[in-house]
């Protein structure tokens, strides 16, 4: 009897050591996805509140999960040791597919209505020839990427594209297409944007900002996107940001630079990753530059631009009514009454998220009406329009009461002749002014 209950205890004392063994490791497992947990947060409230400090006039497009990511630096990564054994060629695989993203309508991702400044695909260029719209230090050919044409970019060398000087509010948008970047000849490389203030292929221009990463795609180093700016006078910006980028290496990535005045954003397949809003100074952003460190071109090394494409931003509202103000006939109203249309609901969603990322801006809305019909009930339909107006911006998007005012002007101010239906339209307009 006393062996069975030895034998009894002894069992007992087995399970529980291994339950604590077991909970111990449970334990450990959970502390740590806390901690990780914990930090995300972090990084996710800091990024909210830079994003409210700093104001974004466009909403911020949806991540690629880290799921897809890892899974297609499986493939490619598989790929890409199976060309080393075979003898690889400079020639990359086709493009694949971009990420899910906002619609690409016209122009730019983000400016689909601006006007486009520069746009080049390659199509009017000779494979292996150097584009003609295109300068250098260090040449460069066209290649096939599939059935795309893009600029094979060679070492150490700096690219321009021929363009006037470019404005305060621009995107561009290009893909990078790069092949061979596992291991050898690659230390030190790297690949980057620069944003200068003149025009030119000297090494270090005046002034100007840049942000690149390694090309390395197996150091911890290419996990880091750095930026910095330089030049007389300038508030100086050096850092990096975490950011994977060997997941896109060996393969496409769509990039998004989108500049409004001194601010820098950079997206890459759609995720923001890059918000500053004083790097480009001592006018810095005048001219673009893409610029290549490193690599080699007898190990196979390929780095790659294409779809190539500079839009002008067609409104900042923000910067508009920093400025004092604008008016707008996007908002529209159905005819003689208050009521908006739906097609108003687009321009009003984007100046609620302007207005809510800079909660110091109060603002002064002000109706405006045609001559047509009694100019009595004409001011009235205007002081009426300006309050739907405010109305929506409170009810529907949720912005404090106290930081708008409301008034009707009828048609007392027209900007066209009320003569014709043109001018008539320019005239039924809706304007916002600083308070």
């Amino acid at each position: 009897m006393k062996s069975c209950t030895y034998f009894f205890a002894m069992c007992l004392f087995v399970s529980a050591t291994a339950h604590a063994q077991v909970l111990k490791r449970v334990t450990k497992k959970a502390g740590q996805s806390a901690e990780r947990t914990l930090e995300r947060k972090v990084e996710q409230k800091t990024a909210k509140e830079t994003g409210r400090a700093i104001d974004s006039v466009f909403e911020a497009p949806k991540k690629v999960s880290k799921k897809e990511g890892s899974k297609k630096e499986d493939q490619q990564g598989q790929t890409s040791e199976a060309r080393s054994q075979a003898g690889a060629q400079t020639q990359p695989n086709p493009a694949p597919s971009r990420p899910a993203g906002p619609t690409l309508v016209t122009g730019s991702t983000f400016f689909p209505d601006g006007n486009l400044l520069f746009s080049e695909d390659f199509t009017g260029d000779a494979s292996g020839d150097f584009p003609a719209r295109w300068e250098t230090n260090a040449g460069g050919e066209v290649i096939a990427i599939g059935e795309q044409k893009a600029l094979r970019l060679y070492p150490n060398g700096i690219y321009l594209f021929n363009s006037a000087k470019l404005p305060d509010n621009y995107a561009l948008d290009f893909d990078l297409t790069t092949d061979q970047l596992d291991y050898q000849g690659l230390s030190g490389s790297g690949f980057f944007v620069e944003l200068t203030n003149e025009k030119s292929l000297e090494k270090t221009p005046m002034a100007g900002a840049r942000f690149g990463f390694s090309l390395w795609k197996r150091s911890d180093i290419a996990n880091r996107v750095s930026v910095e700016n330089w030049g007389k006078g300038v508030s100086k910006i050096q850092n990096t940001i975490d950011y994977r980028m060997s997941e896109h290496l060996n393969g496409t990535v769509h990039l998004t630079v989108v500049v409004n005045g001194k601010r820098l954003r950079v997206y890459i397949n759609h995720e923001k990753v890059i918000d500053l809003p004083s790097l480009l100074q001592a006018d810095a952003g005048r001219q673009v530059r893409f610029a290549l460190r490193g690599t080699n071109k007898t190990l196979n090394h390929v780095v790659a631009i294409h779809n190539v494409k500079v839009t002008e931003e067609g409104e900042d509202l923000r910067s508009l009514l920093l400025k004092g103000g604008f008016s707008t006939t996007k908002i529209l109203f159905n005819s003689g009454s208050d009521q908006l249309k739906p097609e108003s609901f687009s321009f009003l969603q984007k100046l609620g998220k302007t207005l809510e990322q800079d909660p110091s801006l109060r603002v002064l809305i002000i109706g405006h009406t045609d001559s047509d019909g009694d100019a009595v009930k004409n001011m009235t339909l205007s002081k009426a329009r300006a309050f739907s107006v405010g109305n929506y911006l409170i009810d529907t998007l949720g912005i404090e009461k106290s930081r708008l005012v409301s008034q009707g002007r009828g048609e007392n101010e027209p900007v066209a002749d009320n003569a014709t239906e043109e001018g008539k339209a320019q005239n039924r307009r809706v304007e916002f002014k600083k308070l």
